[in-house]
């Protein structure tokens, strides 16, 4: 079932261009569903759209089977049935926990709202802090109240703006997927806006790709890691080395070398992709091998980052293995995958 549909969504602040280009997606229910771009790409202005906090030039938004935005035509925010949490958390400062996570279901009696706030909070694990203030609290624990006063109307879309972007690195990890695991349990949808890929690889389903307002690509995290459309969705979810290159008699040529058993590309220019992890430091170099020279290499105790000189314009990085160390100057021989080179128009 689709709980979010978007259809040829659209929407522009000003003369320098849409904000959402004719956007269009879908989120079917269950999914913990991330849209991911660079600072100013319309991942926010999108979520806004979703939420009725923003009205679309064109297209349409449908959630649960309802048309709640059409040009013309907006159903309010709280007539969404969306819970939303700002990046922000926006927590009134002047309200104990349990007072912001009612103020949801303000229109509910008082002995029905005592009964959720309690539900909601054993939910995210913060039993006992109703009578607490948001200064008192942590920024985890400010996120988990935001978060249940999202889920307090039980909603089945919550809509997530950088929900991880104001946390350390050993906090955010656990949040990740502690927010992950509470969404699920209260049954409901998640969409949430962010640009760290580490937080779409490592908790959504699935991800779209954001760039100048548009979708470049959809897709799981594993999907968009190993086939991705594009160079910069590429790059997006960690280091790739790109090169132009020359495809005669079957391989990629570079200055130094070919990658060999390149099958369905005619001679020709090509830009190739090919990701750290997939370039093996051989051994021993055979005749035929492809030659390099170490320029930099940095250990990280499960692993080294090597930079290699591959005579092109700029340096070959590999993870290589941490039990071999490497220093600058030497000879290496080096050894693709064929099947892990990605080929993209240059």
């Amino acid at each position: 079932m689709k709980v979010l549909e978007i259809n040829n969504l659209s929407k522009s602040f000003d003369k320098d261009g849409p904000a959402v280009d004719n956007v269009s997606l879908t989120v079917e229910q269950g999914e913990f569903f991330a849209l991911v771009g660079e600072s100013g790409c319309g991942k926010t202005t999108l979520l806004r759209l979703a939420a009725g906090f923003e009205d679309p030039d064109g297209g349409s938004i449908d959630i649960n089977g309802s048309t709640v935005a059409q040009k013309g035509n907006n159903l309010k925010p709280e007539k969404r049935k969306v819970g939303m949490v700002f990046q922000d958390y926006a927590l009134f400062p002047h309200y104990t926990v349990g007072e912001n996570i009612a103020f949801g279901i303000s229109n509910e009696s008082a002995a029905y709202k005592k009964q959720r706030v309690g539900e909601v909070l054993e939910m995210v694990g913060l039993q006992g802090f109703e009578k607490r203030y948001s200064h008192n609290l942590s920024g985890g624990q400010q996120q988990r109240v935001a978060l249940a006063r999202a889920l307090a109307p039980k909603p089945k879309l919550i809509l997530l703006d950088e929900p991880f972007s104001d946390l350390d690195g050993l906090l955010k990890d656990q949040l990740r997927e502690e927010m992950r695991n509470i969404i699920q349990r209260a049954n409901a949808t998640a969409l949430f806006v962010t640009h760290d890929m580490r937080d779409a690889l490592s908790s959504a389903d699935r991800i779209a790709i954001m760039r100048n307002g548009s979708i470049v690509q959809t897709g799981t995290p594993r999907e968009l890691y190993d086939n991705p459309k594009d160079s910069y969705v590429a790059n997006f979810f960690g280091k790739i080395n790109t090169f132009n290159v020359r495809v005669e008699g079957g391989c990629f040529r570079l200055s130094t070398g070919c990658i060999e058993d390149v099958n369905n590309y005619g001679d020709g220019e090509y830009m190739v992709g090919i990701r750290p992890e997939n370039v093996e430091i051989l051994s021993t170099c055979a005749d035929q091998c492809f030659r390099a020279t170490v320029k930099l290499a940095q250990y990280f105790g499960d692993h080294q980052q090597v930079y290699a000189d591959v005579g092109e314009a700029r340096d070959l990085v590999i993870h290589a293995h941490e039990k071999v160390l490497f220093k600058e100057g030497d000879p290496i021989c080096l050894n693709f995958d064929p099947n892990k080179v990605h080929v993209f128009e240059k």
